[in-house]
Parts: C-alpha cells; structure tokens; sequence
C-alpha cells in the first residue's frame, strides 16, 4: 500500500534551483484555518521563502482567508479550451511558418524578452527583474530542446518574428500551448493567430482531440487572440504569492 504523504505543499526543485532560494506549492486549491496553521508550519520549518496558491476563483472563505493571511493576489490565471482541432480555417498572413531550428534560439529570446510583461512573476516585484527575464530566455531554449514536443516558428524574410510551443499528452489525447511571443514589430499583423491555428494543425496530426492554453486575466490581446482561434474559456483560477522571511 502507498503511504499518503501528509505534507501541505511540495518544494519546486527547478524553481528552487533557478531563483537561489526555496520556492514551495500548496496542495490543492482551497484553503481552512487549519490548512493556513499547518502550511505556515510546514514552511517556516523547510525554510521556504516563497510559496505559490492556485486557488478557486469561486470560493470566497479561501479568498479571504488568503488575504487575511499575508497572501498576495499576483495573477489570474485563464485556462481556454478548443475541442474541435480539425476546425481550422485560413487566414491571409505576411508570415510563414516552420519548425524551430537551433539557429533560432537567440533570436527568440530577444522576443521572449519584452513578451512577458504581463505574468505573475513581473507582477511580484520580489523576484529579482533580471532573473524573471532570464526565466523565460531559459523557458524558450528549453522547451527546443525536448521540454516541448514542437516550437513552431513565424518568420518574415527568414528572420524570426514569432513563435509558439506545443506538448502532448497521448494518454488523454489532450494538446496544451505553452509559450507564445511576437516581435513587437511585427504585432497586429495576424502573425499570433496565423502561429495559433498552425499550432491547432500540428495538434490534429497528433490526434489530440482537445487543446489548451493559459493566460493572464490583465492579457486582454492574448484573451481575444485565442477566442479569435475558436477557443472557449473553460477556468478560471487566482495565483497568489506568499513570502517568508
């Protein structure tokens, strides 16, 4: 038989090691005074300095007790859905796109650089502003090579403007997006949805029958893009941050 593990959060290895301090999650996604009692033990015990909440929108007890308790409202997340992959249509774009090519790297994480503005760790002044960009520089060059399943990438000309990451689950059949970035100068030129819906495509010679992605509340651009492609909101769910000292 399994043991339970009765610890209320998990210490995150990867962030830990990225921001030189240690970085924990709770379990779950609601809150009692007695789980608030044991998760401050637990930390203050394990040292952790910063601890992540992904919390239910629609709970209001949790809400409060978050606020009450020194947690602080950094995001909110949004989770959209598209069921039908094979629903794409065309649109007329200036930009092709291909598979990433080990070449494209550099010129990513120029992008990656001023396309991340809107996320909780920018919002959370804590975190050192230079470490939060290099996140995202290391979050592109990683998923090239193997954290993602595929890096699609838009160019103009063969330079890079954009790019969009996929992962795979074959067990549930489901697709989920994760990083999405153009070049500022090459914005409101249809290249994020033409990056989406080729994105969908490659979904579809997978056989993934259902397709997420996550945003920020406060990214309104991103929110519109992905209804735009035909994805529907499926959650919503508010990250917090807690530190200890």
């Amino acid at each position: 038989m399994t043991a339970v593990n009765p610890d209320p959060c998990d210490i995150l290895e990867w962030d830990t090691a990225f921001f030189g301090f240690p970085v924990a999650r709770i379990r779950g996604d609601v809150l009692t005074r007695k789980r608030v009692r044991q998760i401050d033990t637990w930390c203050q015990r394990t040292g952790v300095r910063c601890l992540y909440f992904l919390a239910r929108a629609d709970d209001a007890d949790t809400s409060r007790l978050a606020e009450n308790n020194d947690f602080r409202l950094v995001d909110i997340r949004m989770t959209f859905v598209h069921k039908a992959p094979n629903a794409i249509r065309n649109i007329e774009c200036v930009a092709s796109v291909r598979h990433a090519r080990s070449e494209d790297i550099r010129p990513l994480q120029d992008i990656v650089r001023e396309s991340y503005h809107d996320t909780r760790f920018f919002f959370d002044t804590n975190f050192p502003r230079h470490l939060v960009e290099s996140l995202y520089e290391t979050w592109i060059k990683r998923s090239y090579e193997g954290y993602a399943d595929a890096v699609l990438v838009a160019e103009i000309d063969s330079a890079p403007i954009g790019y969009i990451s996929c992962h795979v689950n074959k067990e549930s059949h489901t697709g989920k997006i994760g990083l999405v970035g153009v070049s500022s100068q090459a914005r409101g030129q249809g290249v994020g949805q033409v990056l989406v819906l080729s994105a969908l495509e490659w979904f579809s010679t997978q056989g993934m029958e259902k397709i997420q992605v996550v945003t920020q509340g406060r990214n309104v651009a991103a929110q519109r893009l992905y209804e735009r492609s035909g994805f529907l909101t499926y959650n919503v769910q508010l990250w917090y941050h807690k530190w200890y000292t």
